[in-house]
């Protein structure tokens, strides 16, 4: 009856759709069982999770063991050991972790000689070895946060950084190449486009509550082959579930102007209260028995708006470009298109309501089923601007999404020695944008500041991404895990399978965008390029913003074993095989096929890269030096494989030349059609070219695979006296397949560019189009690199005293390493910001833009006793987080294309020696002239600590770092108990940045810069550049990211 009953609820839930990257969701219980000294074979071991009467039962083997696995996080646990001739055994107050089962070895004791007592050998610890980190819901409660932002809780593990472009790294990888799950299924953005790498990214929304979660797991090094999806880190969140009591909650949290602080750091520190805004958080949570014991039910809902003017506004610094300046352009343009946009300090909203429910069936003692729905729905406004970009106020968008996923998971002990794990699960995930208004885009390069010297960007129109945008995903999953239980041995055997069917509306330029290298050309209307893209109604159905579908699979087998040595040593030995398939193909384009082949490309368009099994073999272990548990070794060594983001491959459907079309068209070889002229009429802008349509192309090489890195993992965990926890552990990371983006419309036929007349050091490739009147604008091969690496060393140590009081403190020493950090979801994109002397040189390796070579955590936390008679308590928590800046690199602002390969901006600086300098051609501008400028290059290299060590070099992708950071962040919870017989009501203060708090000048906070640019080319003259100096070549500090900010909540549970 039993089987039948498992059968037919694994089939139904294979039917369902389904999505799932094998992850763990559940902890478990194992160990040996003695007496005497002899195996106990056939003694009964039962656990029950107290607050919801689960009960899970396993029998000892011929080898005295047992092995439960599929129990609910958390606790208390009831353990009951029985045994004939033996009095029952009970063992109180056990907690669970996520994906760590507790390790019991326990010696029975005669009824006769001493009942009721038992000697438990053994402690809880990992049986899968590598480097992870759990934080249970104490944890997750006691984190400073305002954002509410899981993240915050990942942050304190020492392995995990904040990401300056959303999210967090882990380890120094991308965070595009994370994994995110919540109840072990997918919930990264595995299209590829959110910063955080959440679904509903895009709009900064919160992927889960975290009032919804029982536990965060971060695993960096999971040797367990279930674990997979990921070559960075995975982050797992596992939600909460009723029990056979009522429990809820209902909470605010409120943050206005008031509550930041009133000085800035841009301004000299004079007090400039920020304008108005304010943040507003709702939410409540409930759960329960249905029938007690059997079925219970869990469901959270959050509502949170936020509304702020925008932080940088024209003139908010002196380098800044001016509202004069400003109105010059809106007024022309306006003149040239007929649109008015206007200019000043932006008004930006965010919105986004969350809703979970969750319901777990105790079907039997055996069979435990659990089905999770989730709805996400939120909307934030972009603005683009930075310390250096001003984008006008209509020429923002704004950013929607819809989430909904299902997930269903069905536990199963089939018998004594075999279980069974089956998960489905379906998400559905729709992002769109919105804009003012539907006008030609133009971008302005060079514009003054308000102090005359320093250059800034600014964009006017439609934003260039935003005309012809959506993004819709619907991804199906199917998992299985059998675990069989012999002797010493966990051997389990599973599959995963991942459907993915997207669309993807994504044509940049669809209004027609014309660039201008400066101010004086745009007021002239003299553009130095024209881009236009669309879609050919022709073959499109009259649609000239169209979009393909898009279909993806991935199939996965795995088989490990975990074999317990000793009571002391386990290892876990096992074996993945993923297969990743494109499961259709862009239109094939017969024309540009020829064309490759005529020039030896060796891509094609219209065939995505076979099939390509991926094998990952991993092998970890566990090994305490004796039975106290006192030190533990272990550490292991695999391959990972995880996937690149989806919107890579997508880029070789979207631009095939075929139904995609387009041209770009530049001042070289061309006269760049006038805004004047074409504003309302872009195909006919387009139609001027000399050599007609240049559609950019992107073509994946035949023999691309996922990304694969190899990883190794080595710690020592230590009691030392006084029972403070010392961890000292390594980890390395070796790229075995990583990607590499290149432009095949060029090549290097031997020509060079000087950045200082007649010295080879400063000499690079000049590029020459591989046909003179290329119809192509751009091809863009996505292939593979095995080039890059990471490491990081740390040292940790923890200690938590009986009255309340934790402590944390860890160093982290490492480097990430790469040839392309993927920063970007356009391939032509990832090409031309992929700053380096040599664009297409797949190994010109430097430090990733994910780098962080230096970071000291320190955490401490205080729980008090009660006190007032048992009605208060007080919670306090302060986290420290120092670390070396964030990575950036030195490259010229480019008024020429200084080598020649279509793309001005992505050339990396040339350093030059004293002696190379006075070489160097300048030119004189407004408000300095050619000495001047001269000087001032040669004291800004004096003044930067990697320019001056590395004169007469091109200067190293990513080679700076902003100044060290320091993050104090700060958490108080008052608890009032007992009122009118309600749990508790708490009152919540958090502060961010605190220590700028204390004192104005600390806390600063540095914004991302990719890049800084302290020279301009102006211009090309006999093979060697002219220069000028360009004043806004710092790092700049944020303004409202460098003030202490504070949030007040008010929370009631029962």
């Amino acid at each position: 009856m039993q089987r039948r009953l498992h059968f037919r609820l694994i089939m139904l839930l294979l039917m369902i759709s389904s999505t799932m990257m094998a992850q763990v969701t559940t902890s478990g219980l194992n160990g040996k069982v003695v007496a005497g000294g002899e195996n106990v074979i056939g003694a009964t071991i039962t656990a029950i999770h107290e607050p919801s009467g689960t009960r899970y039962n396993a029998v000892t083997n011929e080898s005295g063991r047992f092995t439960i696995q599929g129990m609910r996080v958390g606790g208390p646990y009831k353990v009951t050991v029985n045994y004939i001739g033996y009095k029952d055994e009970v063992i109180d107050n056990i907690q669970l972790s996520l994906g760590q089962p507790r390790t019991l070895n326990i010696d029975m004791k005669e009824d006769a000689q001493q009942i009721g007592e038992v000697t438990v050998l053994g402690k809880g610890g990992r049986n899968s070895g590598g480097a992870a980190a759990n934080f249970n819901q104490q944890r997750i409660e006691n984190t400073p946060t305002i954002s509410r932002n899981l993240y915050d809780v990942a942050k304190l593990s020492p392995l995990v950084s904040n990401s300056r472009l959303g999210g967090v790294s882990i380890s120094g990888i991308n965070n595009r190449y994370n994994s995110f799950q919540i109840d072990g299924t997918v919930s990264n953005d595995v299209f590829g486009l959110a910063g955080s790498g959440t679904n509903g990214g895009q709009t900064n929304a919160n992927p889960i509550s975290m009032d919804a979660i029982q536990e965060l797991q971060v695993s960096v090094a999971p040797f367990d082959v279930r674990q997979s999806g990921f070559t960075g880190g995975a982050i797992n969140a596992i939600t909460k579930s009723g029990t056979n009591q009522f429990h809820g909650s209902a909470y605010m949290y409120y943050t206005n102007q008031d509550m930041y602080s009133k000085y800035n750091r841009l301004r000299d520190y004079v007090e400039d209260k920020l304008s108005q805004r304010s943040t507003k958080t709702y939410g409540a949570t409930l759960g329960g028995p249905i029938i007690k014991d059997k079925l219970f039910f869990f469901a959270s809902a959050e509502y949170k708006k936020t509304e702020a003017p925008a932080t940088i506004y024209p003139g908010y610094t002196n380098k800044y470009v001016t509202e004069a300046t400003l109105k010059q352009i809106a007024d022309q343009y306006n003149k040239l298109t007929g649109f008015q946009d206007s200019y000043g300090r932006g008004e930006l909203g965010t919105k986004s309501f969350g809703l979970l429910a969750r319901l777990d069936w105790n079907i039997d003692v055996n069979n435990h089923l659990a089905f999770r729905y989730q709805h996400n729905d939120s909307y934030d406004d972009k603005d683009g601007l930075s310390s250096s970009t001003y984008t006008f106020s209509k020429s923002s968008y704004r950013m929607n999404n819809k989430t909904n996923s299902f997930v269903a998971e069905l536990n199963s002990h089939i018998s004594p020695v075999l279980y069974n794990e089956a998960r489905v699960s379906a998400s559905f995930i729709r992002d769109s944008r919105d804009v003012p208004y539907m006008g030609p885009c133009v971008q302005i390069g060079s514009v003054a500041g308000g102090d005359g010297t320093s250059m800034n960007t600014v964009n006017i129109g439609t934003e260039f991404s935003s005309a012809a945008n959506y993004l819709n995903q619907d991804i199906w999953t199917a998992e299985d895990n059998l675990s069989w239980y012999k002797g010493n041995h966990t051997i389990t055997f599973g599959t995963h399978n991942e459907f993915y069917k997207m669309k993807n509306l994504f044509i940049q330029g669809a209004n027609g965008a014309w660039y201008y290298s400066d101010l004086d050309n745009f007021l002239a209307d003299t553009p130095y390029k024209f881009t236009y893209k669309y879609t050919d109604p022709e073959l499109t159905g009259g649609d000239t913003k169209w979009a393909p579908n898009m279909k993806f699979g991935l199939f996965g087998l795995y088989a490990q074993d975990k074999w317990d040595i000793t009571p002391l040593i386990n290892v876990t030995y096992g074996i993945r095989f993923d297969l990743n398939a494109t499961l259709n193909s862009p239109t094939a384009n017969d024309a540009f096929n020829t064309f490759a082949s005529e020039h030896n490309l060796g891509v094609e368009v219209g065939k995505m890269p076979s099939a390509k099994l991926l094998v990952s073999p991993r092998v970890g272990f566990n090994w305490y030096t004796d039975a106290s548990h006192r030190t533990l070794l272990r550490g292991g060594v695999g391959i990972f494989s995880g996937r690149a983001p989806y919107v890579w491959l997508s880029n070789a459907f979207v631009n095939n030349g075929v139904e995609a079309k387009g041209t770009t068209i530049n001042t070289k070889n061309n006269s760049a059609p006038a805004l004047g002229q074409y504003a309302k009429d872009p195909m006919a802008a387009a139609k001027t070219a000399k050599t007609g349509l240049s559609p950019d192309i992107v073509t994946v090489a035949k023999n691309f695979r996922f990304p694969q890195v190899l990883r190794a993992n080595l710690a020592l965990e230590q009691m030392l006296p006084g029972d403070v926890k010392m961890t000292l552990e390594g980890l390395y990371s070796k790229n075995l397949n990583n990607v590499f983006f290149e432009n095949l419309a060029y090549e290097d036929k031997g020509d060079k560019i000087y950045a200082v007349p007649g010295v080879e050091a400063s000499a690079v490739t000049s590029y020459s189009k591989i046909e003179k009147n290329l119809p192509y604008y751009s091809i863009i091969n996505l292939k593979n690199t095995n080039k890059g690496y990471s490491y990081n060393v740390s040292v940790k140590a923890e200690k938590s005293f009986d009255f309340g009081l934790d402590v944390m403190a860890s160093y982290i020493f490492g480097h990430s390493y790469s040839v392309n950090d993927g920063t970007s979801s356009v391939a032509y994109s990832n090409w031309k910001y992929n700053y380096s002397r040599n664009t297409n040189d797949k190994n010109e390796m430097s430090w990733s833009k994910f780098d962080i070579p230096h970071q000291v955590r320190i955490q401490v936390s205080y729980n008090s006793p009660k006190y007032w008679n048992g009605w208060m308590n007080t919670e306090v928590a302060i986290n420290y987080n120092g670390f070396s800046g964030g990575r950036y690199s030195l490259t010229m602002n480019e008024k020429a294309d200084y080598n020649n390969d279509g793309f001005r901006g992505n050339n990396l600086l040339y350093i030059p020696t004293k002696d190379e300098l006075a070489k160097m051609n300048f030119a004189s501008t407004k408000n300095m002239t050619a000495e001047q400028s001269r000087e001032a290059f040669e004291q800004w290299i004096e003044n930067d600590d990697y320019a001056k060590n590395h004169r007469g070099e091109y200067a190293k992708r990513n080679s700076n770092l902003t100044p060290w950071e320091n993050e104090v962040d700060l958490h108080i919870a008052q608890n009032i108990y007992n009122i009118k017989g309600i749990g508790k009501f708490q009152i919540t203060f958090d502060v961010m940045n605190f220590a700028n708090m204390l004192n104005k000048h600390w806390g600063a906070h540095y914004s991302n810069a990719y890049n800084l640019s302290p020279l301009t080319l102006t211009k090309i003259e006999n093979g060697a550049g002219v220069y000028q100096f360009n004043t806004n070549s710092k790092p700049v500090a944020s303004d409202t990211g460098s003030r202490w900010h504070a949030q007040i909540g008010f929370r009631l549970e029962f």
